[in-house]
C-alpha cells in the first residue's frame, strides 16, 4: 500500500515516532490545473533545503522521532481513493501527529473522519475557496466539496476557514443560510489575524483541532505552483501566527494542492516549510 521515500529527518519507525509524514498523491477532481499528485514528492525534496536546526523556535528536527510512511497508493477514482485512505491510516496511532502531503483537497474529509473517532474534534480550514459545492464535476468527493465533506463528519465540535476570496453565489448563501464561520482575507488584511483567531477561537470548541492548509490560502507571490490560484491572499507569516495560537491544540495537519509543475520549485519549498514549523512547534 505504501511506496516508500523520505520527509527530511524523519529517521525512526513507525513504533517509535511522535510525527508521522503520509503522502496522498491524488488529484483526479482537479478542475484547473492538474499536478498535485507530483505534490507530495516534491515538498520532500524540498524539505531537505532546510537545516535541521530551527532558530526560531530552538528546535533540532533531527533530535525529534519522525517517521515517512511514504505514499498511499490512491488510484484514480475519488471514491476508491477516500476509502483507500480511511484503510491506510489504521497505521497511524491516536497519539501520533499526522502531517499529510496531498495531493488534491479531496483527500481532507478521511483524514478529519479518522481523528474524530478519537474524540471531539474542531476543523480549521486556510483556503481561498470556500469548498461547499454539494456536487461538482459529477462527484460528491471533488476537491471543490471538501468542506461540505468536513461538515459532514459525525461528532464534529466547531468548524472555521480563513483566508477565503472565491466560491460561487450559491456557496456564499449556504454560508449564510447554515451560519457558518468563515473569515476572508479583506478581514484578515483590515482586522488583523489576531482579531480573527479571537473569534475563530469562540467556534473552535474541542481542545483537538484538525488543521487543513490548502495552499493557495497563501498569495500566489509565495506559493504560485497550486491547482486554483487566487490574487489578494495571504502571508507565510499569517500561518506562522495561526501556529503560535493554537499550535499546541492541533493533533493533525494536512497540506495540500501543491502542483509542482508551475514554478521553479518555490510553492514545495514553501510547503515544506509549514510542515516543519508545525513539527517544531509541537516540540517547545
Amino acid at each position: 500500500m505504501f511506496q516508500k521515500s523520505g520527509f527530511a529527518d524523519a529517521c525512526s519507525e513507525i513504533e517509535e515516532a511522535d510525527f508521522v509524514v503520509l503522502g496522498l498523491p491524488f488529484d483526479s477532481t482537479t478542475s484547473f490545473r492538474s499536478g498535485s499528485r507530483d505534490g507530495p514528492d516534491a515538498i520532500r525534496l524540498a524539505s531537505y533545503n532546510f537545516e535541521s536546526y530551527d532558530c526560531y523556535y530552538d528546535v533540532d528536527l533531527s533530535d525529534l522521532r519522525i517517521c515517512d510512511l511514504g505514499n498511499m497508493e490512491l488510484g484514480s477514482d475519488p471514491l476508491y481513493a477516500r476509502e483507500s485512505i480511511r484503510e491506510g491510516l489504521s497505521a497511524v496511532g491516536d497519539d501520533q501527529l499526522l502531517i499529510a502531503l496531498g495531493g488534491e483537497h479531496s483527500i481532507t474529509p478521511p483524514l478529519v473522519e479518522h481523528q474524530a473517532k478519537s474524540g471531539p474534534l474542531s476543523v480549521l480550514v486556510l483556503d481561498a475557496h470556500l469548498d461547499l459545492r454539494e456536487e461538482y464535476g459529477f462527484t460528491r468527493f471533488s476537491h471543490a466539496c471538501t468542506s461540505r465533506r468536513i461538515l459532514e463528519v459525525p461528532h464534529l465540535c466547531g468548524y472555521s476557514s480563513i483566508g477565503i476570496r472565491s466560491g460561487s453565489r450559491e456557496e456564499f448563501a449556504y454560508a449564510r443560510e447554515m451560519d457558518l464561520s468563515y473569515f476572508t482575507a479583506e478581514v484578515v488584511r483590515n482586522k488583523g489575524i489576531d482579531y480573527v483567531l479571537d473569534l475563530v477561537s469562540e467556534e473552535l470548541k474541542c481542545e483537538r483541532i484538525y488543521l487543513s492548509l490548502d495552499m493557495d490560502f497563501l498569495d500566489p507571490t509565495y506559493a504560485p505552483a497550486v491547482g486554483n490560484p487566487e490574487p489578494f491572499g495571504m502571508t507565510p507569516w499569517v500561518y506562522r501566527r495561526i501556529l503560535e495560537r493554537l499550535g499546541k491544540r492541533i493533533v493533525a495537519l494536512d497540506i495540500t494542492e501543491v502542483a509542482p509543475a508551475y514554478d521553479r520549485g518555490e510553492t514545495a519549498l514553501m510547503a515544506a516549510k509549514l510542515a516543519r514549523e508545525f513539527i517544531a512547534v509541537h516540540s517547545k
